[in-house]
């Protein structure tokens, strides 16, 4: 990935699930209108070569030209990687075998057996992604990410690490559910009176042994000794060293406005993607100050448990 441009891009806001923990509903209810192919393929021309998209969820599947955007990206010999809850995933097997840019999958497993179909609202949904799994690892690299949510138990976690190391996962990732209050929200404003806040909405509360939990979780299945390797976002959470955000460094993002933004939290954008080239946007003043702005107060108190959050 180095020298390249990681570029997050949302291609809409629309999900086919509706799972507990989802903090994006009050953006979902005022998503615009999907994208046409046409605007697709504008964007991907106006990104660099060096480009690599990680589609982000809400469902990336569920994108009903999403095959040509995938045909676009390989002619255009741009790499991506997709994030998935795999509820379509019997549909896109024989298409995944010839995409030869398409570098990484990640599904989302949050609990094991039922517990994932309640908490996910579907029905035999656990089974049919554990089943596919061995296939997609004959021909794509594969990690699982599992969002700890404050009512899953440590059981519950300790079966699914166990299934995933069994059938063959080489990669597990615990995400830190990220949550922030209002006072959080006024605070950050109070540093950066310009930023535009989207509520955190979900129906998962968090309290205050949360993160203890969380560590606790974690080092269970560290001493499982397993060979699937364990890993956790953001890693911060560990350590009090000085902290910085991916998306304001190392990163781009493309909202479902088809706009360049900061964060699906921060709303504020930046220009349109559909018609101008993707180099002249990041140089943008305004954008470019915002940046800074951020980075000189981070981390902002939204900002605290996103898991896109590392150790400099």
């Amino acid at each position: 990935m180095n020298n390249k441009y990681i570029i997050n891009w949302e291609l809409s806001l629309n999900c086919n699930l509706k799972c507990d923990f989802c903090s994006q509903w009050e953006r979902r209810k005022k998503s615009p209108s999907r994208i046409t192919l046409r605007e697709a393929f504008n964007i991907i021309e106006n990104l660099p070569q060096n480009s690599h998209i990680s589609f982000l969820w809400w469902e990336t599947l569920a994108y009903p030209m999403i095959p040509e955007i995938f045909k676009e990206l390989e002619r255009k010999n741009i790499t991506y990687e997709i994030t998935t809850n795999w509820l379509l995933l019997d549909k896109f097997i024989n298409t995944f075998q010839n995409l030869n840019n398409l570098t990484k999958i990640n599904i989302s497993i949050d609990w094991y057996w039922e517990y994932h179909d309640i908490s996910r609202w579907h029905q035999w949904l656990f089974k049919r992604i554990i089943n596919i799994i061995p296939y997609i690892l004959e021909i794509k690299p594969l990690t699982i990410s599992t969002v700890i949510t404050p009512n899953l138990s440590n059981n519950n976690l300790i079966k699914l690490h166990l299934l995933l190391n069994k059938i063959g996962i080489l990669q597990h990732k615990l995400i830190y559910l990220m949550h922030f209050s209002e006072q959080d929200i006024q605070k950050s404003k109070s540093k950066i009176p310009d930023l535009i806040i989207s509520p955190l909405n979900t129906e998962q509360k968090t309290n205050t042994k949360y993160k203890s939990e969380f560590l606790k979780k974690y080092r269970l299945l560290k001493d499982l000794n397993l060979d699937t390797d364990l890993q956790i976002e953001p890693q911060s959470i560990f350590l009090n060293e000085k902290i910085s955000c991916k998306q304001i460094d190392k990163q781009y993002r493309i909202n479902e406005k088809w706009r360049l933004s900061i964060c699906e939290f921060i709303e504020n954008d930046f220009w349109n993607l559909k018609r101008d080239k993707f180099e002249h946007l990041i140089n943008d003043y305004k954008y470019k100050r915002l940046k800074q702005d951020i980075t000189e107060n981070f981390p902002l108190d939204i900002c605290k448990t996103c898991c896109k959050n590392y150790n400099l």
